[in-house]
């Protein structure tokens, strides 16, 4: 394949000369069978954002409510933020993507115009994991250092390391916006020319975006998921431990219940983080041991955008439902958002 998409033929009966013969590349999944695919999963993925627009949206309502003098009340309050600007970007995305959209007569490219707000993405969906991630150590250091955890994670150190994440955010993804342009680029669709995104150097993009998301994502991935291990081993060692020195059943069995929702929700919420956070991951190791797939492969390039679009579903999914944990296993937060909400509709 060389690099204007097509696969030259050997030397046999078809070549009448000396020269290969140039044969269109036939893609892995046709144009009309990715705008079926992403006009499903969109439609999916608009109504999920709004919802977890406003779900954090009174997630944010409620931490502030309960007061930000807890170190881990402050990272939740902070992963809110950072999930609501990801939906934000993820519902401006979809509506860019959209098959109706990308076939208009238009004078831009919807998709492309999107495309410009992709470090803001990147950049809040880093920020979530990097949370995530803090949450999950800080978790762990309550269990190997309970006396020592208060003096370690104080609302200082808090929010100097989600300051410090922005700011390393803000560096590492800005870059990427000194590697693109716009320009007049004639559609293959429409056969007129249109304002469309253009790469100039993709070095510098390729290298913004390893640094400020896929190698992020990747180290708070695995970060979450040995802390969750690690976490689920002592809390069943500190159960059985329990148990072995409780005088009564009765006592012996509410600590053990006690214990087994800890580890519930800890297995609860690490999974919906692994779930949303597992398709990019996976997406950044597949590309970097096979670089054929990429958005401008002719072979692979829709399936490519189907694949991204269906990760950016799935992390929208991962953003939209942490209300349901918090209003399931916190009973502070349930109290506050009775306070806040029960009490207003009460009085109107």
């Amino acid at each position: 394949m060389n690099s204007s998409g097509f696969v030259k033929v050997a030397n046999g009966a078809m070549n009448t000369s000396n020269e290969d013969m140039p044969l269109p590349v036939q893609p892995y999944l046709t144009y009309t069978q990715s705008v079926l695919i992403l006009s499903y999963v969109l439609t999916i993925s608009i109504p999920i954002c709004i919802f977890g627009i406003f779900s954090n949206i009174v997630n944010i309502l409620v931490f502030y409510k309960m007061g930000l003098s807890s170190p881990t009340n402050i990272s939740l309050f902070c992963l809110a933020i950072a999930d609501v600007l990801t939906l934000c970007c993820t519902i401006i995305s979809s509506f860019g993507n959209l098959p109706a959209f990308q076939d208009a007569d238009l004078s831009f490219s919807m998709r492309d115009i999107t495309r410009v707000g992709a470090h803001v993405y990147y950049s809040s969906c880093a920020i979530g994991s990097w949370l995530t991630a803090v949450i999950n150590v800080e978790r762990c250091l309550c269990v190997v250092f309970p006396m020592k955890v208060k003096r370690i994670f104080t609302r200082k150190t808090t929010a100097s390391l989600i300051i410090a994440m922005v700011i390393y955010q803000i560096a590492s993804g800005l870059p990427r916006s000194f590697g693109v342009r716009f320009s007049w680029i004639t559609s293959a669709l429409t056969n007129r020319s249109r304002i469309s995104y253009v790469i100039f150097n993709p070095r510098l993009v390729t290298l913004s975006f390893l640094v400020s998301f896929s190698l992020p994502n990747m180290a708070c991935f695995i970060v979450v998921i040995l802390g969750t291990v690690f976490l689920i081993s002592k809390f069943k060692q500190s159960r059985q431990l329990r148990s072995k020195m409780s005088g009564t059943e009765e006592k012996s069995n509410k600590l053990s219940d006690k214990d087994v929702r800890l580890v519930r929700s800890m297995i609860f919420i690490s999974t919906i983080y692994i779930c949303g956070a597992a398709p990019n991951v996976l997406l950044y190791i597949i590309s970097s041991t096979y670089p054929s797939l990429h958005l401008d492969d002719p072979y692979l390039g829709n399936l490519h955008h189907v694949i991204i679009i269906i990760a950016v579903m799935v992390q929208a999914v991962s953003c939209s439902v942490n209300i349901f944990v918090y209003v399931r296993m916190g009973s502070n937060f349930k109290g506050k958002f009775r306070e806040i909400f029960c009490c207003r509709s009460e009085a109107s």
